[in-house]
This record gives structure tokens, C-alpha cells and sequence, in this order.
């Protein structure tokens, strides 16, 4: 007895399968990142998909219509649908929890086929026709190393896609989930081909479901399934994106407090000396020099955030290509490419500039000092030291100072 197929209905099985695949990978990927609730997101998840794939193969198989009525028995039809959640709640676990290795992912493709086979062969076996449904043994075979491989493929295309960061990963989801039904249907439909219906066969007079009656409500209550664990997905991937935004706008505020002057916003001592070993690292041929900005107030004071920003004004006008640092509270220091002596001479009248005005409006005292990479050293604490003016106007030179072109 021959069979034919509502076109139609099988592109709607392919539907459903591909969604019932986006949602086992968006449940998939809860279940790695949202472990407080694991148990939730895996219920929920097999449920979703498990209902899925069930409809899918239950779609198909209305698809497929023979010349005398078919029925299915009820209790046989719901032991096929526990079948494909238990199926789905498998491949979550494995997923979700730990990590995969060969081992794991082999038993888990068998044992996830093994669940598939007996999904789609208790669905054929709910029709309970007479004479029985015999199958072609070349066919059943592949049909059940089709679904090892694709529960294998399934496995493995979930473990291997991250969290959505981009719309690129959004487009890997969707070709993801498309290929998942592609198999999930190549298997249904191998099997489907590997049945051999006897002449004048027909289905029990006792099974309780007409398959006329079952493909809208079923495919309209699986849609409805799939929509709200996707719609569950949106909202909670909005949630995560939400909280990646807090946690990095956190661990910049601790990068600013940890690598940032808060009264002028300029770099601190820390991270001026990352940026000197970067410096160094990349070898340039006439080095670099570190001109030390010391300011203190006329009573010794140290100078209050607005002076030495208006210092750090000055510096960049004169200067434009430095990287201005403020290493404590009356050092400000410029990393400048070149030798002592060019760089001294750049800095010659914006020395005399801000003396001029200290002594006029703003009653502070200068001192400059500088050191050369590499001619004064190549290590970033060391060229620190020796850049650090010794003395102010009017103090005592220290006998350890360094002569420095800045100095006069």
C-alpha cells in the first residue's frame, strides 16, 4: 500500500523542528551562565523542546497519508512525547552541566538517538495497524545512525556557540538551529521511507485520535510552546546584556580608582609606569625622556587638583605629543619621544612661562628634572627616581642629584 505527502505539512514539520533547535540552543546557553537556576532552565528548556521535536515528527507523520483513514492510540502517542522531552532534558544535562569531552559526547549521541528511535517508532507504532507496519532493514538502520549523528552534531553545535555578544552570533544561532532540523527531519523522513504498509491494512478501531483532526491544534499549541521559551530567552539575554553593562561599567570605575588621578583625571604613577615599559618594549631608535613637573606651595604645601591641572594645560599646549601623568600629589610627569637635550629645549620656554606666573599670581615654586631612555636606564622605576627634581629654589641640592639639561 502506497502512501503520499502533503507537501505543505512537511515544510511546516522542517519549521518546527528548526525552532524547537534555536530553543535548545538559547536553553542551552541559560543553562551555562544562569547556574542558580539550572534546575528552571533545564525543565523548561526539555519541555519547550522536547514538545518541539515531538510536534515536528507528529507533523510529519500527518503529512503522510495512506488510502484508508488514520488514528492513533492516545496513551502510545503521549509515551512518544514523553520519550522526546526526556530526550531533550538529556541533551540539556549534558550540555549544561560540566564539561563535554569525547567519552561524554559519545554516550550521549547514542543514548540521545536510542531516545529519538523510540520517539518516532512509538508515533508509528500509536497508528497500531493490521496487518503490521514492516520495515525495510537498510533504511531503519540509517535512520537510526541518522539520528546517533545528528543528536552527535546537536551536542556539539550547542557546546561550541557562546554567549550573543553580536549579530553575528545571533545569524551562528539561527544557521545552527536550521541545520539541527534539517536532521531531526532527515531522520523522521528516513524512517518514514523505511516503513512498508501491507495491502489493505488498517489502523485499530479502539485508537482514541484521528489524524484529520490532530495537525492544527497540536502545531498551534507547539508554536505557542516554542514562542514563549524564545520570548523567555529575549528577555533574559536583555537581563544579561544588562548586567555585562553594570559589571563592565564597575571594573572601568575600579580601573579609573586603580590607574587614574581623580582631582586632574590624568594618569597616576601606575599606570605611567605600565606605559613606559610599553614604551621600552617597542625599542624606538631615539628613545625617550621623562621631564618631573615638582610644584609645591610657598609653605611647602602640596598644590591643590586646579593648579596642577592648569599645569597639565601648559604642558599640553607646549607639548602636544607627550603623555602628561600626575605620579604624586606635586609631581606631574611628560613622556616625550627624543633625547634630554631636545626635549629640554621644548620645554625652555614653558619652564620660564610657568615660573613667571607662579611668581606673579599663583605663589607656588617649580622644579624640573629629567631622564633619558635608555642613556639614564631602561627600567621604568629606575627612570622615575632619576627624573624626580632633587630640590626647589632656595632648598639645598642634594649631593645624589643628577645634572639635568632642565635644571639651569
Amino acid at each position: 500500500m502506497q502512501g503520499s505527502y502533503d507537501y505543505g505539512l512537511v515544510a511546516l514539520s522542517y519549521l518546527i523542528a528548526s525552532l524547537a533547535g534555536f530553543v535548545a540552543i538559547e536553553f542551552a546557553s541559560r543553562l551555562r551562565v544562569r547556574s542558580a537556576s539550572r534546575v528552571s532552565w533545564l525543565i523548561g528548556g526539555a519541555l519547550a523542546m522536547g514538545t518541539g521535536i515531538w510536534s515536528m515528527h507528529f507533523v510529519g507523520m500527518t503529512a503522510f497519508s495512506l488510502p484508508v483513514p488514520i488514528t492513533y492510540d492516545a496513551w502510545i502517542t503521549l509515551l512518544s512525547w514523553v520519550a522526546a522531552v526526556g530526550v531533550c532534558a538529556l541533551a540539556l544535562y549534558i550540555i549544561g552541566y560540566g564539561k563535554l569531552r569525547h567519552g561524554t559526547l559519545a554516550v550521549g549521541a547514542l543514548v540521545m538517538g536510542a531516545g529519538i528511535c523510540l520517539m518516532h517508532y512509538s508515533g508509528m507504532w500509536a497508528m497500531r495497524m493490521a496487518p503490521d507496519i514492516v520495515y525495510r532493514p537498510a533504511l531503519f538502520a540509517a535512520s537510526a545512525a541518522i539520528a546517533v549523528a545528528a543528536s552527535g552534531a546537536a551536542l556539539l553545535i550547542i557546546a561550541s556557540l557562546k554567549e550573543v555578544r553580536s549579530a553575528r552570533d545571533i545569524a551562528l544561532r539561527v544557521g545552527a538551529a536550521l541545520i539541527m532540523g534539517l536532521a531531526v527531519a532527515g531522520m523522521h523522513y528516513t524512517g518514514m521511507a523505511a516503513a512498508e504498509f501491507a495491502d489493505g491494512a488498517f489502523c485499530a478501531a479502539s485508537n482514541q485520535l484521528s489524524a484529520d483532526l490532530l495537525p492544527l491544534p497540536t502545531t498551534f499549541a507547539t508554536l505557542l510552546i516554542l514562542g514563549f521559551g524564545i520570548a523567555f530567552t529575549v528577555v533574559d539575554a536583555r537581563d544579561l546584556a544588562a548586567a555585562h553593562r553594570a559589571a563592565n561599567e564597575l571594573e572601568e570605575r575600579v580601573h579609573s580608582l586603580a590607574f587614574t588621578d581623580q582631582e586632574t583625571g590624568l594618569p597616576n604613577r601606575a599606570r605611567l609606569s605600565q606605559l613606559i615599559v610599553e614604551r621600552i618594549r617597542r625599542r624606538l631608535a631615539e628613545g625617550f625622556t621623562l621631564v618631573t613637573f615638582r610644584v609645591e606651595g610657598p609653605d611647602g604645601s602640596a598644590p591643590k587638583g586646579e593648579v596642577m591641572t592648569w599645569l597639565k594645560d601648559r604642558i599640553a599646549v607646549a607639548l602636544p605629543d607627550a603623555t602628561v601623568a600626575r605620579t604624586q600629589r606635586e609631581h606631574l610627569v611628560a613622556m616625550v619621544n627624543g633625547s634630554a637635550e631636545e626635549v629640554a629645549a621644548r620645554c625652555a620656554s614653558l619652564v620660564e612661562f610657568v615660573r613667571r606666573d607662579f611668581a606673579a599670581h599663583r605663589r607656588h615654586l617649580l622644579a624640573v628634572n629629567s631622564a633619558h631612555c635608555p642613556s639614564d636606564g631602561e627600567n621604568a622605576q629606575w627612570l622615575l627616581l632619576r627624573a624626580a627634581p632633587k630640590s626647589l629654589p632656595g632648598d639645598e641640592p642634594a649631593s645624589a642629584s643628577t645634572p639635568s639639561a632642565l635644571d639651569e
